[in-house]
């Protein structure tokens, strides 16, 4: 045999040894290019480094299928296992011989005060949607500011500014990246006076916590309103403006933070009312600071924040005939109701608050209406999602209050007929319901047979995929039950299909959407108000059944209770009084 077989025949005869001896690193710092920190208490003693015989494990059954050793240097790894697939197991006769790292193996790892200084990495496309485990913390610490960095981190998903630049709207939403730390993505831009850094070191100048509230709890009802309250108050926006700016705002206001925690426990409360382990025995108030002190937008955000805690507390007070009017402010932001700020955003939650008591009681909206609802060009060389599911979402809702202000105007305009009125509010609905896109189209709809000529058939089955299609299809059928209980009677319909010209078709399609809709996060007063006003149109016993355990249904989902307005439904009905 030549030389080079010999070479070649032991080197199949020899491996590695003490390949695996090295501290051992984890997964989620090998796939986030971290290295493994150690406490100082912690060492590898050598007399502990043993590599097993195959002699001493020969008889054992195999309880995994495959083995994986962890490469400590990710730039020889894949020559590394090219080699092992040609080695075989040692003999007994070779001595060990200790582990040598790589003299490259330095290259590329990050020191002890680098992995300090930064956070993990969020990927735009794919963001985290598991909730920051909660630390049993009696102080303020780093790993708090972190988690809540962590709430704010989730969702962003665009580059740009959202929305014109009107006082504290201004808020730059862009996705980390390994370029820019999470403080220089998060930092809102008009709060010189406050140094917003989501870093494990300490804030510059912290926001101090409710003196009757802990970190911890601090923490749990920041983490609440994120994942249960946040997402609901954003059903129509895929930027989460109130989930992420939100959030913002609260971390440098102090009166912002304390409605934000204000929300977010009457929330927990409802949804937990009996779990003791849950429930935060401590009552948070958010005061409003004198005038002066803070600009419209704050202001504004503190009042939609507040009217929501009501509505969803005290569900038949907010729904009274006496309801407060803020148009002081609702009139300046309701000029930024066409794009996606924060303004914006604050005018349609208020509009869908105060479209909810409208319904319930039956009487005329308080908040002025915009002229025109958020607009989206078709035309666009780039699409933006988000401007087309902000649109189409919000124009039922305004067409909607057009239909509400129809129905209780009592001094109409003489260049503007309620004839010729009441067909633009139709002919608006109709172009509406036939563009819209496919993600605001049902995707299960299951018809029952003869369901016009037979009411005591049960309700038809329409499903939708998300929110925004719940939210707007309900709105648009409820804004045809208005209209068409308030049809003039000189209104001329033979050119509309005749399906769409049938209240008790669209009163269906109200309870059948409302009874299907399982998630909490899909669910808005405003809908709540909507299933109420078709469910006074049902007159069969069985579907008044049905649509009672619908609210009970819904109470258990939700935590909202209306419980004396479904009284004053069934004496509506004509029920014996319990």
């Amino acid at each position: 045999m030549t030389d080079a077989g010999k070479q070649s025949a032991r080197r199949l005869t020899r491996c590695r040894t003490g390949c695996d001896e090295g501290k051992p690193r984890c997964r989620n710092c090998i796939d986030r290019n971290f290295e493994c920190q150690y406490g100082s208490q912690l060492t590898f003693l050598t007399k502990n480094a043993q590599t097993v015989q195959p002699s001493e494990v020969g008889s054992l059954p195999a309880s995994y299928e495959v083995i994986r050793f962890v490469n400590e240097d990710p730039e020889n790894a894949k020559d590394e296992i090219e080699e092992g697939e040609d080695e075989i197991s040692p003999p007994p006769e070779e001595p060990q011989r200790p582990r040598q790292d790589p003299t490259g193996s330095d290259v590329g790892r990050q020191t002890e005060s680098e992995s300090l200084s930064e956070l993990p990495i969020w990927s735009a496309d794919e963001p985290s949607t598991e909730p920051p485990s909660q630390p049993a913390m009696a102080l303020f610490s780093d790993k708090d500011e972190s988690a809540v960095a962590g709430l704010l981190a989730l969702g962003t998903s665009t580059t740009e500014p959202i929305g014109p630049p009107l006082s504290l709207s201004e808020f730059t939403i862009s996705p980390p990246t390994r370029e820019r730390s999470l403080a220089q993505v998060m930092t809102p831009v008009n709060f010189p006076d406050y140094s917003v850094t989501f870093s494990p070191g300490p804030l510059t100048q912290p926001v101090a916590v409710s003196s009757e509230l802990s970190p911890t709890e601090t923490l749990e009802l920041f983490r609440h309103y994120r994942y249960e309250v946040a997402p609901w108050l954003d059903m129509c926006d895929l930027g989460q403006i109130f989930g992420i700016q939100g959030l913002q705002l609260a971390m440098v206001s102090p009166p912002v933070r304390d409605h934000v925690l204000a929300l977010s426990q009457a929330s927990k409360d409802l949804l937990r009312p009996f779990s003791s382990h849950s429930r935060i025995n401590k009552s948070i108030v958010g005061n409003f600071p004198p005038d002066g002190q803070l600009d419209i937008t704050t202001i504004a955000f503190l009042h939609v924040l507040n009217k929501a805690k009501h509505c969803i507390t005290d569900m038949p007070s907010a729904w009274s005939l006496q309801r407060e009017s803020h148009k002081d402010f609702l009139e300046p932001i309701s000029a930024n109701t066409v794009g996606r700020d924060l303004n914006s955003a604050i005018y349609w939650l208020y509009l869908r608050l105060d479209l909810g008591a409208a319904l319930a009681a039956d009487t005329s909206l308080q908040a002025p209406i915009p002229p025109s609802p958020p607009y989206f060009a078709d035309g666009d060389i780039e699409p933006d999602p988000f401007g087309l599911v902000f649109s189409y979402a919000h124009r039922p809702l305004w067409l909607c209050a057009r239909a509400i202000e129809f129905m209780h105007n009592e001094d109409p305009s003489p260049h503007l007929p309620p004839l010729h009125a009441w067909m633009q509010i139709i002919e608006e609905l109709e172009q509406w319901y036939r563009e819209r896109p496919q993600g605001f189209q049902p995707m299960l709809e299951i018809e029952t047979d003869d369901q016009a000529a037979d009411p005591s058939q049960s309700f038809p089955v329409v499903l939708f995929a998300n929110g925004a299609g719940v939210f707007s299809n309900q709105l648009y059928h409820t804004a045809m039950l208005l209209l068409l209980h308030s049809r003039p009677r000189t209104v001329h319909i033979a050119d509309i299909r005749s399906a769409t010209m049938s209240p008790l078709w669209h009163a269906q399609r109200i309870c059948s959407i409302a009874l299907n809709n399982e998630r909490r996060e899909c669910w808005d007063p405003c809908l709540l108000a909507s299933f109420l006003t078709a469910a006074r149109r049902m007159t069969h016993e069985s579907q008044q059944q049905e649509i009672l355990r619908g609210f009970e249904h819904i109470r258990k989902i939700t935590g909202w209770n209306a419980g004396e307005l479904l009284r004053d439904l069934q004496v509506e009905w004509g029920w014996p009084e319990a």
